[in-house]
């Protein structure tokens, strides 16, 4: 009883003024107001970006160009959308969709080749969480994983970063490792921590893998703000989806498609953008 209290005061702290004012821009938006698209866009193009920069080797103009395609299929697929979840499960959808496993890695920055060489999936759930503090529960929604699968994807991923092979690792140590990530997530008690200080000391390598965890974040800080966009070049990515919006007209879903999605988000038309 006491952790369903813990877990329902967690997901209400979490289900933040951004996200209440994100779906009063999506019911606007889904009404027509390309200005309220554009305030509810704007909120994804950090993640957008970079997204496509820690996957592409490419000038800033074409990831803009690219990123505007992005939105402006969003913007027809507003009628599938019931929540803002649907929003965020295409704009996903869209990313994964189009990105081609034919593209260069090379970079000067040595994090960047090896976000580029992880798995999409695993790289967009790496950046919303990590660099775009999503809600462990927002991610989950929209990689249709529970929250221990998802943690074992992020352990896996900052592992790989940090240059250490996942595969290398005994079932026990990335046992270990998934428990220490759920931790950071959430406020464990005394007794837990002590119970994981414990656990990790068994095993040398996953102390050490730990400590470059953290000494890694202010690495993944630097990719964001690598491929963040200035304030000028953001401005002309919302103009240009600005007209390109008011020339775009929104795809009317069949009925029975709405009925499906205000049960379970799954149908949407499928667009390529690239």
């Amino acid at each position: 009883m006491l952790s369903q209290l813990r877990s329902y005061l967690w997901r209400f702290r979490h289900s933040s003024r951004a996200r209440a004012v994100g779906r009063r821009q999506l019911k606007a938006a889904k009404n027509g107001d390309t200005e309220q698209f554009l305030c509810l866009a704007a909120a994804y193009l950090d993640l957008t970006n970079c997204y496509f920069g820690s996957t592409y080797s490419e000038k800033e103009s074409d990831r803009n160009a690219r990123t505007e395609k992005v939105f402006v299929a969003l913007w027809q697929q507003l009628g599938y959308t019931e929540r803002l979840s649907d929003f965020e499960f295409i704009l996903a959808s869209l990313l994964f969709d189009n990105t081609s496993s034919n593209t260069s890695i090379t970079s000067n920055s040595a994090i960047v080749i090896k976000m580029r060489l992880l798995e999409p999936k695993v790289r967009f759930a790496l950046i919303a969480y990590e660099l775009e503090n999503w809600p462990l529960r927002c991610v989950s929604l929209v990689m249709r994983l529970k929250s221990k699968a998802l943690h074992a994807i992020l352990a896996e991923a900052r592992c790989e970063l940090c240059g250490i092979s996942w595969e290398s690792l005994a079932l026990d140590e990335r046992k270990c490792l998934q428990a220490i990530s759920m931790s950071q997530d959430k406020n464990p008690s005394i007794q837990t921590n002590r119970q994981l200080k414990s656990r990790t000391a068994k095993y040398p390598r996953i102390s050490n893998a730990r400590a470059q965890w953290l000494e890694m974040k202010p690495e993944l800080v630097e990719v964001k703000m690598r491929y963040k966009s200035n304030l000028i070049n953001r401005e002309l990515i919302l103009k240009n989806l600005l007209e390109s919006t008011n020339q775009t007209s929104i795809i009317r879903p069949a009925i029975v498609d709405r009925m499906v999605n205000t049960m379970h988000f799954s149908r949407h038309s499928k667009i390529k953008i690239s």
